[in-house]
């Protein structure tokens, strides 16, 4: 047999060793190597909760983001009423510190949280998505849905702390980064894929002049996704607390010992500092986009599906960078860098829409830093004893914040309402002007974070 007929053989074998089965599977190893151990109850827990994990994204992009605000704008809210909604929410969610008081008593609280969860998602998508068809007037709606926005976060408010103490109990920190880099790599993949159907489904019922009946699909389709996520946490291992359960915690003995962990605090005022300069804009500028400059829910999805890509190919380096130097380094790096969209986005008009994707692909290379800094902050430097206590405090914490900027946000798009100037021949509105505040404000809280993490110690990556 010729040499050359034997090589080309040689190489069609090879060929055909490489089946879609086997890739597949190099591939699911390559991903969870670092966190998933066959045969280990905290692996199979990690899976379920990567699960649900994508299933929250999904439902929460559904009824949230552009067609949360796409249904405020149906219904005719202005400015200051969109504004006045997101300080409900988190107003309602710096209640957080109060749920572990209420809960930790219970040495298992696995099942109080799920039957509090439960009864959170069904107002949250389907009394909230159908208050549109209820017979009264529209003013009497928006009152209703405020109403509702506040009892469901404060019941968001109770339980969270709590579950996040129960479910990292499967996340120990040799596994956290890991599993939290294929968190942030693959659940911005899933929410994109998601949020680009959901937009085509409204688009083609706006169409024909039924967008509230895409809205309605688009819960619909939220609820069965809650339903199937619920089945799936009552599979998920509920642990022993640590210095937890058995008697009621008592509100003063649990201040003194906030206070006293000074390191934590710190840890809670890098949240705070992000969270009250990301929250200034609000749904400001999706809602000058939908109204002012005429976009489709389509086009402000297919840019968001950009992030695929981007998420593919930068999470890897973010990892390095994260091992590098730590996530509250790591944190105050992206958080500079990503300034710079808010910067521009001000000058996006209809004229100028190409500006746009330009920003969103700075802003998506950026947010995976910041993203996956804060998927373990925080726990790091929390103390073994009472975390839920610990965490419904740094929760409390970064809503307080954040309501903060909102009120900022919102005070400040209401007294400027009417006010324009033009600025390298750009006409500026309120709604743009939000964005150059957000760039100022965020650029001032980057430079307190940094000097804060020069304080604290290096965490375990």
């Amino acid at each position: 047999m010729p040499k050359g007929t034997q090589m080309k053989r040689l190489r069609l074998g090879d060929l055909r060793g490489i089946t879609p089965r086997r890739v597949a599977g190099r591939l699911a190893r390559s991903l969870t190597e670092q966190w998933y151990f066959k045969g280990d109850r905290a692996s199979e827990d990690r899976r379920r909760l990567l699960i649900s994990n994508y299933n929250v994204n999904i439902f929460n992009n559904l009824i949230g983001g552009v067609f949360w605000s796409g249904l405020l704008v149906m219904l005719n809210a202005d400015d200051g009423f969109i504004g006045m909604m997101s300080m409900i929410a988190t107003a309602a969610n710096a209640l957080q510190l109060f749920g572990p008081l209420l809960l930790e008593r219970f040495p298992r609280r696995k099942k109080i949280i799920l039957w509090l969860r439960g009864t959170f998602l069904f107002v949250n998508i389907a009394f909230i998505g159908a208050i549109p068809l209820f017979p009264v007037d529209r003013q009497a709606q928006l009152t209703i849905m405020a109403i509702a926005v506040l009892a469901v976060n404060a019941l968001g408010a109770i339980y969270s702390p709590v579950m996040s103490a129960w479910t990292i109990q499967s996340v120990p920190p040799r596994v956290r980064t890991g599993f939290y880099s294929l968190i942030t790599m693959t659940s911005g993949i899933v929410v994109s894929l998601a949020n680009q159907l959901a937009a085509w489904i409204v688009d083609a019922f706006k169409a024909n002049g039924a967008e509230y009946a895409g809205f309605l699909t688009l819960r619909l389709i939220a609820l069965g996704i809650a339903a199937f996520d619920m089945a799936l946490l009552t599979k998920v291992k509920e642990y022993p607390y640590e210095g937890e359960g058995g008697a009621r915690p008592k509100a003063g003995g649990l201040l003194k010992r906030l206070i006293k962990e000074r390191t934590y605090l710190k840890t809670v005022a890098v949240a705070m500092l992000w969270s009250f300069s990301a929250n200034i804009p609000g749904s400001y500028f999706t809602v000058y986009l939908l109204e002012d400059v005429k976009v489709s829910y389509s086009y402000l999805t297919a840019i968001n599906m950009l992030y695929i890509p981007i998420l593919l190919f930068l999470t890897p380096v973010w990892k390095k960078i994260l091992q590098r130097y730590s996530w509250f380094k790591t944190l105050s790096l992206a958080m500079a860098l990503y300034v710079a969209q808010y910067a521009a986005l001000g000058f996006v008009t209809a004229g100028t829409i190409w500006l746009y994707p330009i920003c969103a692909i700075w802003s998506f290379l950026m947010a995976i830093g910041i993203n996956l800094s804060f998927t373990s902050i925080p726990f790091v430097n929390i103390p073994a004893e009472n975390q839920s206590v610990f965490i419904g405090f740094y929760s409390t914490g970064a809503n307080i914040a954040a309501f903060l900027g909102i009120m900022l946000g919102r005070e400040f798009v209401v007294r400027m309402d009417g006010v324009r100037f033009r600025l390298l021949g750009i006409a500026i509105g309120n709604r743009q002007m939000a964005v150059f505040l957000t760039a100022a404000v965020m650029s001032m809280a980057t430079l307190g974070i940094y000097l804060l993490q020069r304080k604290l110690p290096r965490p375990e990556c």
